[in-house]
């Protein structure tokens, strides 16, 4: 059997944990041309689902002859899924390998936010001992919480929220009980949803049915006092509404891992839009602990694959 490795994320301890249980037939490849030299014969492939992207993906699906599996190593699939995979091969994702790092870091942009640290922090560059924003300041106890996309991130963003005190709505395409929700609900119902909800947490893969879900009709029947948080992909909210909602108050805050586009341009308007907090696609990150379970996924997925188990966390394209 032959594997091949093209990442740049945890690549040396992926490298590590696949050649423990493949040996020297795993190859590690560093860049498109070298992944299209070596993939015609080629039975697994891991990779970043960023680096699946134009002559890699064109490699891939015109080359790989042999290829029965391909693991992505993030949890989102967003390229493989639109641009496609050779006919009979398999795909899978890391599953809940990201999941802590990720629902910890939408939490974390929810609490900045209803706690008023940006406002605060502006504070502190003026040396100004300032508390009028004291009476905006919030806690999720009491609160209601939409968590859009009920996947491995979106049901550990809902059971923090728990703990925390808020009333959790899981949000799916095929919602079903979870001990991470109070209730769950089908995205269908989200319009009848987002006057009930205080935060807003986006979970959701990115396709045609929800880019752009989020826009201005949606931030209309928002709460004035709700914070929206997306971790997911930027092209699921409109940034013109999103960034109109923030300046007019319509909502009270959003924090952003992601944007439309990304990187999002120095000169583009959202980044002075009020109440916003924008992280630069990072909320997976966590040191060792996230390549470290990035590592583990892909290393149990190859020991399967090498003994014809059925493998985890296969993903629909």
């Amino acid at each position: 059997m032959k594997a091949l490795l093209y990442a740049t994320l945890a690549k040396a301890e992926i490298s590590a944990k696949l050649t423990a249980v493949l040996g020297p037939d795993l190859k590690i490849v560093d860049s498109d041309d070298a992944l299209a030299a070596e993939i015609a014969d080629a039975d697994a492939l891991f990779i970043g689902d960023m680096l699946y992207v134009g002559k890699a993906a064109e490699a891939v699906r015109t080359r790989a002859k042999k290829l029965r599996w391909m693991q992505v190593l993030t949890a989102g699939y967003d390229n493989a899924k639109k641009l496609g995979v050779p006919p009979g091969t398999q795909v899978t994702n890391v599953g809940d390998a990201l999941a802590p790092a990720v629902g910890l870091h939408a939490v974390a942009l929810l609490l900045a936010l209803q706690r008023q640290v940006p406002a605060f922090i502006e504070n502190q560059k003026r040396s100004a001992w300032d508390r009028a924003a004291v009476a905006r300041m919030s806690v999720p106890l009491g609160t209601t919480s939409l968590v859009l996309g009920f996947g491995h991130i979106g049901r550990e963003i809902g059971r923090i929220l728990r703990a925390l005190g808020s009333h959790v709505i899981g949000v799916s395409r095929n919602p079903s009980p979870h001990e991470s929700a109070d209730e769950v609900a089908p995205i269908s119902q989200l319009h009848a949803l987002l006057p009930r909800a205080d935060a807003i947490m986006i979970a959701l893969p990115l396709d045609p049915a929800t880019h752009k879900l989020f826009g201005a009709r949606e931030f209309a029947l928002c709460k004035r006092n709700a914070i929206i948080v997306n971790i997911a992909r930027g092209g699921i909210i409109d940034p013109v509404a999103l960034r109109e909602a923030l300046n007019s108050g319509q909502i009270a805050g959003a924090g952003l891992d992601v944007t439309d586009p990304e990187p999002l341009p120095a000169g583009d308007p959202l980044w002075q839009a009020q109440n916003l907090i924008i992280t630069p696609h990072c909320a997976g990150g966590a040191g060792r602990v996230t390549t470290d379970r990035i590592a583990a996924a892909a290393a149990d997925n190859l020991a399967r694959f090498a003994r014809g188990e059925p493998l985890k966390n296969v993903v629909k394209l």
